[in-house]
């Protein structure tokens, strides 16, 4: 199998939810919301699943904002990348594996300016080969051909296999296997859905990832 790896970007190489939690903390703040108005936006949030012009309809009609659902996502669009980390450890094992021969590639789905801009601030882009948002695609995980995009954009055909690492289970682990990869669930303290088949492995952060392909080396492993 080649040395190939696509990363999902949030809550996988950077703390999304950390990052969100300090924006609705400043919008709360900034537009002196009442008392209840952060616990609200975090659940409404979902994870970042909840599509955002859904989500920004809701936060217009919950407090009744005069600014248009547009301009909201616009603003949370342009501060999100301002607020988003990763950890030292992350940037650690990227370039662990590239010094091993890894070719790594980020698989996100989101709008351009908001997740390229994650990219950039955080130095991801620095220590990858390439990513593939879905939003300059205009294609969706879990579709194989987001996957396909970014294995191109690191010089290879992702018929020859390789290794698909997030924390959704449907449009990582069950993206990923749809496109022919191993997979591995960054679990982040959850439980596997007991309706869906398990990934190939877990890690409970994505630092662990590092042992994983490592050993995968030693031992040649192949996709049963």
């Amino acid at each position: 199998m080649q040395r190939l790896v696509l990363f999902d970007l949030d809550n996988t190489l950077v703390d999304r939810d950390e990052a969100f939690r300090r924006w609705a903390a400043g919008f709360c703040e900034e537009r002196g919301l009442p008392a209840g108005a952060f616990a609200w936006l975090v659940a409404t949030d979902g994870g970042g699943f909840m599509p955002r012009d859904w989500f920004f309809g809701e936060v217009k009609g919950r407090f009744g904002l005069t600014a248009s659902v547009d301009r909201l996502w616009g603003d949370y669009r342009q501060r999100m990348p301002e607020l988003v980390s990763c950890r030292p450890g992350v940037l650690d094992m990227l370039v662990a594996l590239r010094r091993r021969g890894w070719r790594m590639a980020i698989v996100t789905n989101g709008q351009a300016d908001n997740q390229l801009g994650k990219i950039r601030r955080t130095g991801l882009d620095r220590h990858v080969d390439a990513w593939a948002v879905s939003g300059e695609l205009g294609i969706r995980k879990p579709a194989r051909e987001l996957f396909e995009a970014a294995a191109r954009g690191c010089g290879l055909d992702l018929d020859d296999g390789g290794w698909a690492v997030g924390d959704s289970p449907t449009l990582d682990v069950e993206g990923g296997r749809g496109a022919g990869l191993v997979t591995i669930w960054i679990s982040r303290g959850q439980t596997w859905p007991a309706e869906l088949s398990p990934p190939d492995q877990v890690c409970g952060a994505v630092e662990g990832v590092e042992d994983v392909l490592f050993g995968a080396d030693s031992a040649g492993v192949e996709r049963g």
